[in-house]
C-alpha cells in the first residue's frame, strides 16, 4: 500500500515517531511518504500520490490542524483510510466518534501498526488490534484495549530517516536527533507522563533503554548516510544514575562516533561523576528544566520535588566544568501572578543559565494540572481553541487580558535577559508594559538563533546555508507565534 504521512511543519528536531512508524510499513512492504501542510501543497499531493492510507499523529495544540486535514483527504476520497495518534488522541479517544477518522491508535503504535496495515491490506476487522480505537470498538465507559508496554527496544529498526532528510530541510541541517529509552517515573502534573504511566499500569515497566550496542550501531549507521555534525539526545530523561551502560556508553560514543551532543537532565540526578563522564564521551550542552523558582509553585503545584539548593548545585556544577545550560520556565501557572514569573526570572539569571524558553502555560489533556485549572474555572476545557504557540496569550481565565500581554511580553523578553542580565530591571519595570509583541519576538528570535548556534548546538555553516537557515528558523518561528490560519484552499 501506499501510505502518507502528514506532518504540520517541520521544525528542526527530527519526527522520530514518524520515522519509527515509516520503518515499520517499509518492513512490511509498504511505500511511503510524507506532506508538510505549511509548504501548501496538500491537495496536490493527495492528487499525486493517490495513498491509501492517510495517518496523522497530534500533541494537543495542534491537532486542529490534524483535524481539518482529515476532513480534507475525505472530502478528496472517501476510499483513503485515515489515522491518528499521538498523545491528544491517547487522551482524547472520542475523537472516533467526533470527526471522520477511521481508527486511531491509543498509546504505543510499535506494534498496533503493523497489525493495522495488515488488516487494512486484507480488508480484514481492524476492531480487535489492541491500541487501535475505531467506531465499532469505542466505548465511552471503558479505557481502550492496550498491549502492554514494549520492555524491549533493540528489535525495533533504524529510523527511516531518508522520508524527511530526502525531501525536507531537514537533509541539509547537520544536527540529528536520537532516542537512546521510552518513558518517565516522575509525576510533574503539567506533563502527559504521570498519566501515560497511569494508562499503562500493569502492563509493563515504567521505562526501558537500548542497550549501548544498538545506539552505537544505528549512529554510526546515520553518521555514515548523512552529513552530521552534532547528535541531540531527545529522551526525557538521558541518564538515571551512573551505570555500567553509562560508563560503556561513555567510552564506546567517543571512541565510535566522536560527535559533540546535547542531552536532557534532571537537577536532582546529576551529578559530578555523572557530567564528567558525559563531558569526556562529547557532552557540548544539557538541558535541566526550572519551570518555576518559587519553592510553593514548583514543588507543590508542579510536584518537581525538587530544592532551590539541589538545582544550584546542578547549575553551579556544569559552570564548573564549563556546559552551556538549556532550561525551560513556565509562566502563567494556575494560582500565580506575574511576581512569581519575575522570580522564575531571576532564578534562571541565580543559575546562570545559557538559553532558556518561558513558554506560558498551555492545559494538556487529562494532566493534573489541567484538571486543576478546570476544576478552579480558570480553564473551560475547550482544548480545541489552544493555541500551537506557548508564547502567545494565556488561555486561562484567571488572567485579565492586561495580566495576558504582560505574561507574553516577559515571556519574549525573559530569553533575552539571560544573554543581557542587566536589562532585569529595564524588561521587568519598564519594557513589558509596552504593547509592541512583534517587535519583542523580533529580539527574542535573534538572541534564541544566536544563543542555540553558538552555545546549545555549536556547528558549522557556510554563508549560504547560515542565511538560509536564518530565514528558514524566522519563517518557522513566525508562524508558530502567529494567528493560526491553515490553508483553507489546500484543505478543502
Amino acid at each position: 500500500m501506499k501510505i502518507l504521512f502528514v506532518i504540520k511543519d517541520v521544525e528542526y528536531i527530527d519526527p522520530m515517531g514518524i520515522m519509527l512508524l515509516s520503518a515499520l510499513a517499509k518492513e512490511k512492504g509498504h511505500s511511503t511518504a510524507v506532506c508538510v501542510l505549511a509548504d501548501g501543497k496538500f491537495t496536490e499531493t493527495l492528487a499525486s500520490y493517490k495513498p491509501d492510507v492517510a495517518a496523522f499523529s497530534a500533541k494537543t495544540g495542534e491537532h486542529k490542524y490534524y483535524i481539518t486535514a482529515n476532513s480534507a483527504v475525505k472530502n478528496f476520497s472517501k476510499d483513503i483510510f485515515t489515522v491518528i495518534g499521538g498523545p491528544h488522541a491517547t487522551f482524547f479517544p472520542e475523537m472516533i466518534e467526533k470527526y471522520p477518522f477511521d481508527a486511531l491508535c491509543a498509546g504505543e503504535g510499535d506494534d498496533a501498526w503493523p497489525e493495522l496495515l495488515d488488516a487494512i491490506e486484507k480488508k480484514g476487522s481492524i476492531d480487535s488490534i489492541p491500541n487501535i480505537v475505531t467506531k465499532g470498538n469505542y466505548d465511552k465507559t471503558k479505557p481502550p484495549q492496550v498491549r502492554g508496554r514494549r520492555r524491549g527496544l533493540d528489535d525495533l529498526p533504524f529510523l527511516d530517516r531518508a522520508l524527511f532528510y530526502e525531501t525536507t530541510r531537514l537533509g541539509r541541517f547537520p544536527m540529528r536527533s536520537f532516542m537512546v529509552s521510552r518513558g518517565c517515573p516522575y509525576k510533574c502534573t503539567y506533563c502527559f507522563n504521570h498519566k501515560y504511566n497511569a494508562f499503562y499500569k500493569g502492563k509493563g515497566p515504567l521505562g526501558s533503554r537500548m542497550s549501548v550496542e544498538r545506539v552505537m550501531a544505528e549512529l554510526k549507521d546515520l553518521k555514515g548516510r548523512y552529513k552530521t555534525q552534532f547528535i541531540k539526545f531527545y529522551d526525557d530523561i538521558f541518564v538515571m544514575k551512573d551505570d555500567d551502560w553509562l560508563g560503556e556508553f561513555s567510552a564506546r560514543y567517543k571512541r565510535e562516533i566522536g560527535l559533540p551532543f546535547h542531552c536532557l537532565m534532571r537537577a536532582n540526578l546529576l551529578t559530578e561523576s555523572i557530567l564528567v563522564k558525559l563531558k569526556n564521551a562529547g557532552l557540548a550542552s544539557m538541558s535541566m528544566s526550572i519551570e518555576s523558582g518559587n519553592d510553593r509553585v514548583r514543588n507543590d503545584v508542579l510536584k518537581r520535588n525538587m530544592s532551590k539548593e539541589t538545582m544550584t548545585d546542578a547549575f553551579d556544577l556544569c559552570k564548573k566544568h564549563c556546559i552551556p545550560t538549556f532550561s525551560n520556565t513556565i509562566f502563567a501557572i494556575p494560582g500565580t501572578s506575574l511576581k512569581e514569573d519575575v522570580e522564575s526570572l531571576d532564578f534562571n539569571l541565580r543559575c546562570r543559565v545559557t538559553f532558556g524558553e518561558f513558554p506560558l502555560f498551555f492545559p494538556y489533556p487529562e494532566t493534573e494540572l489541567a484538571k486543576y485549572a478546570m476544576e478552579t474555572g480558570a480553564f473551560d476545557g475547550d482544548f480545541d481553541k489552544l493555541h500551537m504557540s506557548y508564547q502567545s496569550l494565556s488561555p486561562l481565565k484567571c488572567f485579565t487580558r492586561k495580566e495576558k500581554e504582560l505574561q507574553r511580553n516577559l515571556s519574549l523578553l525573559s530569553t533575552v535577559c539571560l544573554k543581557m542580565p542587566w536589562t532585569r530591571n529595564l524588561i521587568v519595570n519598564h519594557l513589558i508594559k509596552l504593547p509592541i509583541p512583534r517587535f519583542y519576538f523580533m529580539l527574542y528570535f535573534l538572541v534564541k538563533a544566536y544563543l542555540i548556534k553558538t552555545q546549545i548546538y555549536p556547528m558549522k555553516f557556510t554563508l549560504s546555508d547560515a542565511v538560509r537557515g536564518v530565514y528558514e528558523s524566522f519563517a518557522l518561528e513566525n508562524f508558530k507565534h502567529s494567528e493560526e490560519t491553515f490553508a483553507k484552499k489546500e484543505a478543502t
